[in-house]
């Protein structure tokens, strides 16, 4: 759209009310803020067609105006921010009244500057001791943070992590969470304007996880002081991706309903009781090496798993929860999800979903106890947790090459006659992503992934 007006074509977007903010701050970030547009009541998504061009037919009077006047020029409220390299710099008074005790959020929550809860003040002093915990300069950019184009330097990620109060020593996990939604194969800017219901999780595997004061024992995933590094480093991520990334609830952030899980999510694996080698040594990594790995997911859904004798028990309770209709569901026959690579026209390929299995201890020593590895449990879940392949065919054609051959795994085309033929749920037992932290229970935490996953080392100093 933004391209087709830069072109000098004329063109009018039409966007559900509900989007008309999130529209604002996208052509905002385009550089095109009068980029015309007519609002309907409702999202198109699963509507019927009569009601689709009724909604349309009643803005049609409109459309033509917009299409034949030119717009009146309209101010971007992010201006050029993006692309300075120097910070901008507030004088705030505080005093002892409840006013002045409150004058920096209540200046955040004018600009829309914060997670509506109440931030740490991020002064000079503050910010520049968060950034002794990394040898990385103040204005090395990280990335490009989507959809308002904003870069991620050093600077202002420390910014927003002293406003969530994050301590310095917990620094170096939210610069590795960073660097991890930096790769493309993240496809972090459909994570950011999706009206799904979608967060990034942060796993924390290594000896980082006890120097970063992060819980991995008991209500690893709850609220407290015990639980404080856990809850500052999701939040400071969130934070970056509002304040960074422009992603604003309503704005850039069009989420339909969205999660309490979108504040924020990091936890850490517990090496020290898991009958299992830790996740990263999964990866290659050494178990002394500290790394990060970022997941986008939705949910989390509980499993509960007090009648569970045998490990097949807690397996079978496990699967249960794959026939969410868009937990994979077979759709890698049709082949790999691609993500934009940067700001180019280049695609990069990428497996998906991995669903994060949160098992505590004792769900996984169940497992152990009978022998199974952790490789064996997610084997087992491959084989176990089937579609058939009559549902995959019935949702979409499969690729061809010229022959009429599949594409993509064509061994399996021998299959599309049978009509009790099964597949895999999804294309490879990795991608169920056993994470065992939490005290121990018979609860386990499965949360569905929706775009790739990464893995990044923690730079320590």
């Amino acid at each position: 759209m933004v391209a087709v007006e830069k072109a000098g074509v004329p063109a009018v977007a039409i966007a559900a009310r509900s989007f008309a903010r999130a529209w604002q701050s996208c052509v905002d970030g385009w550089g095109q803020p009068s980029a015309s547009f007519v609002t309907i009541p409702h999202a198109t998504t699963g509507q019927q067609a009569g009601f689709i061009h009724r909604m349309v037919d009643e803005q049609i009077d409109e459309i033509i105006q917009r299409l034949t006047e030119i717009p009146a020029s309209a101010a971007t409220a992010r201006g050029s921010r993006n692309g300075s390299n120097s910070t901008e710099l507030f004088d705030i008074e505080m005093d002892e009244t409840p006013e002045g005790l409150d004058a920096v959020n209540r200046f955040l929550a004018d600009r829309d500057w914060s997670d509506g809860i109440p931030v740490i003040p991020p002064t000079p002093a503050a910010v520049e001791r968060m950034m002794k915990a990394t040898k990385r300069p103040p204005q090395d950019v990280l990335m490009v943070m989507e959809p308002g184009f904003g870069l991620a330097t050093v600077e202002k990620i420390a910014i927003n992590a002293v406003m969530a109060g994050c301590r310095p020593e917990q620094f170096p996990v939210l610069l590795a969470a960073i660097d991890c939604l930096a790769k493309p194969e993240m496809n972090h800017r459909d994570m950011q304007v999706s009206g799904h219901t979608e967060a990034p999780i942060i796993l924390v595997n290594g000896p980082i996880a006890k120097k970063a004061g992060i819980n991995f024992g008991t209500t690893a995933m709850g609220p407290g002081v015990i639980n404080s590094a856990n809850t500052a480093i999701g939040r400071a991520l969130r934070l970056c991706l509002i304040n960074i990334g422009y992603c604003n609830a309503g704005a850039g952030d069009p989420n339909f309903v969205g999660l309490p899980t979108k504040f924020g999510m990091c936890i850490a694996e517990n090496e020290e009781v898991s009958p299992w080698q830790p996740y990263h040594t999964d990866l290659g990594y050494k178990r002394e090496d500290s790394t990060v790995t970022v997941v986008t997911v939705t949910g989390p859904t509980t499993i509960i798993d007090p009648r569970s004798k045998t490990h097949e028990d807690t397996l079978n309770n496990i699967g249960s929860m794959m026939f969410y209709p868009n937990a994979g569901g077979g759709n890698w026959l049709k082949g790999w999800d691609s993500a934009q690579i940067g700001h180019t026209n280049r695609r990069m390929p990428y497996q998906g979903p991995y669903h994060p299995i949160i098992l505590s201890p004792s769900r996984a020593v169940i497992m152990a106890e009978a022998g199974m590895s952790k490789r064996n449990a997610q084997e087992w879940l491959h084989q176990n947790c089937r579609v058939s392949l009559k549902s995959v065919l019935s949702k979409g054609t499969i690729p061809t090459d010229a022959e009429g051959k599949w594409v993509h795994h064509p061994e399996l085309q021998h299959l599309s006659d049978d009509p009790e033929a099964t597949i895999p749920a999804l294309e490879s037992p990795e991608q169920y992503l056993l994470f065992v932290t939490g005290g121990s229970t018979h609860y386990a935490n499965f949360f569905y992934g929706t775009y790739g996953i990464a893995t990044t080392p923690v730079e320590e100093i």
